[in-house]
């Protein structure tokens, strides 16, 4: 009498031991780590996965790059807060990670001491501003807030940061999404002039308009 055996269960090949089969999975070399169901590792959870992650110790919640990195120009800006991803090395960037060579820089609006208040002269240069921007739509504006010496430092700062406010606030009036505009303040750390004189004072109460080039955008 002849007895049929139940063949042989063949489990397919998992190379490195991460539970994917090697026919299925897309990283075979993946060793203690949680994978994908493609059998992929993903250690800081940026969705770029670790074989083409250059950066994968990326702090949890950072924009990063097509490989993981959370500064693509290395200009100590991170990618969710520069607007000029593409600086040259070693440039010297400002807090919005745009080098001066990356933007133009326009005339600045002049403030009476201790206001906010923009005069006639500044409304007519601000539609001429918001003209243009609507022209090219590609560009973007940085709002540069400074004080004189006058009071505090944390005084002149929030001075600073409430005359920029004032601008970007026109140029929402006037049609420019906010997302084009970066409001940026300096209180009273980086004068044009003498603070010890009148004249010098009423050049370091100002706003400066810079605009970002479209060739240094995402």
């Amino acid at each position: 009498m002849l007895i049929a055996c139940a063949p042989a269960v063949v489990q397919p090949l998992d190379g490195d031991g991460d539970g994917i089969a090697d026919v299925n999975d897309r990283c075979p070399a993946t060793k203690a780590a949680v994978v994908d169901i493609y059998g992929c590792a993903d250690s800081d959870g940026d969705s770029i996965i670790d074989p083409v992650d250059l950066c994968p110790r990326t702090p949890p919640g950072n924009a990063v790059d097509q490989f993981g990195c959370m500064d693509s120009d290395n200009d100590g800006v991170k990618n969710g807060e520069d607007h000029c991803p593409r600086t040259a090395m070693g440039a010297r960037v400002m807090r919005n990670g745009c080098s001066a060579r990356q933007t133009v820089e326009l005339e600045s609006l002049r403030f009476a001491d201790g206001s906010i208040t923009l005069d006639a002269q500044a409304h007519e240069r601000l539609s001429h501003l918001a003209a243009l921007l609507r022209l090219a739509p590609q560009f973007r504006v940085a709002l540069q807030g400074h004080s004189d010496s006058s009071g505090s430092a944390d005084a002149n700062y929030r001075l600073s940061r409430m005359r920029a406010n004032k601008v970007k606030a026109v140029l929402l009036e006037l049609g420019i999404p906010a997302h084009r505009i970066t409001v940026q303040a300096y209180g009273d750390e980086m004068p044009v002039a003498d603070n010890d004189t009148p004249e010098g004072r009423a050049r370091n109460r100002r706003v400066v308009l810079r605009v970002i080039r479209p060739d240094s955008l995402r």
